[in-house]
């Protein structure tokens, strides 16, 4: 059901005036969108089989910002918030990444692809409040030293003029920086300490999802870390470089992701059913695609630990 909702962003003035959405640290604003008449879907709930949202229509503006110095997500959202408390407005719904859904709540939103916004599946945070018939939804990432706000406003007026946003001034790069990779002897490491690691010896070339190697130590690594915490259940997400169409490269990446279950299930017995496969194809890069040494770090299978239960 289609909702004729406000959705205002706290960076632009509305009948009753907001005041300007101050980011907490140094921060670039790398991209704007205005559509005179659209619609956006806002989550007001967790994913759980479906999505539970409204849909606001209106005249739509979009603003992302890159930022440095922060350590984690709730240093960028926290402040955000209660900018928005103070000046008024009431939270509606509010979630970080498993809390959300993870990677169906991600794929159910919407976003603004790379290099322009980059969301994280296992680190990320999502907002919604409201004002009178007036929304703000804010979307808060991080990559390697590199924070992202997406916010997007639905005004069913139509008057919303942009308000000078303020922020920390500061040049960070447009694309995300190429993180290092997880090495083989680190996966079970990075779990325990992030919760998702890269298997960095999976290796693919463009358009393809064969693993030809007779072992991995990466998944060795794994299979390992999966037999000493037999209540863990995972899920593996594979992507891709931006060579291609987006369909393709989603269905590239799932099959990316199912090789790597195959092994893990036939080669070192690991059970199917605490194994699931996910494919972003080219929505989450962690390197430049516009460089071979980037794409190649792109072309990838990370792991995602979904439940410790």
């Amino acid at each position: 059901m289609i909702l004729r909702l406000g959705l205002l962003l706290l960076i632009f003035p509305l009948g009753v005036q907001a005041a300007g959405l101050t980011m907490p640290f140094p921060a670039t604003i790398t991209f704007t969108e205005t559509r005179a008449l659209g619609s956006h879907r806002i989550a007001i709930g967790p994913f759980d089989e479906t999505l539970p949202s409204v849909t606001a229509e209106g005249t739509i503006t979009r603003q992302i910002w890159q930022l440095t110095g922060a350590e984690t997500t709730l240093q960028i959202l926290a402040p955000l918030r209660e900018q928005l408390r103070d000046d008024g407005w009431t939270q509606v719904f509010a979630c970080s990444t498993r809390v959300c859904g993870g990677f169906d709540f991600r794929f159910e939103i919407d976003v603004t692809p790379a290099p322009q916004m980059f969301v994280d599946l296992a680190d990320f945070s999502y907002l919604a409040v409201q004002k009178s018939d007036a929304w703000t939804t804010l979307l808060v990432s991080r990559s390697g030293d590199l924070g992202y706000v997406q916010a997007t406003t639905v005004d069913p007026d139509g008057t919303v003029e942009p308000a000078k946003s303020t922020s920390n001034a500061a040049s960070p790069p447009s694309t995300p920086p190429i993180a290092p990779p997880t090495t083989t002897s680190d996966v079970a490491q990075a779990l325990v300490a992030e919760g998702h690691a890269v298997l960095s010896d999976l290796a693919f070339a463009t358009g393809s999802s064969d693993l030809t190697q007779d072992s991995y130590s990466s998944l060795e690594s794994l299979a390992a870390f999966l037999r000493d915490n037999p209540s863990t259940t995972i899920a593996l997400v594979g992507h891709t470089d931006a060579v291609g169409s987006a369909a393709g490269n989603i269905a590239i990446s799932r099959r990316r992701a199912e090789s790597a279950r195959t092994l893990l299930t036939g080669r070192y017995g690991i059970a199917p059913g605490r194994i699931e496969t996910q494919g972003v194809g080219f929505y989450a890069p962690i390197a430049r695609n516009d460089t071979e040494a980037g794409r190649r770090t792109n072309r990838r299978v990370e792991v995602v630990i979904t439940s410790t239960d």
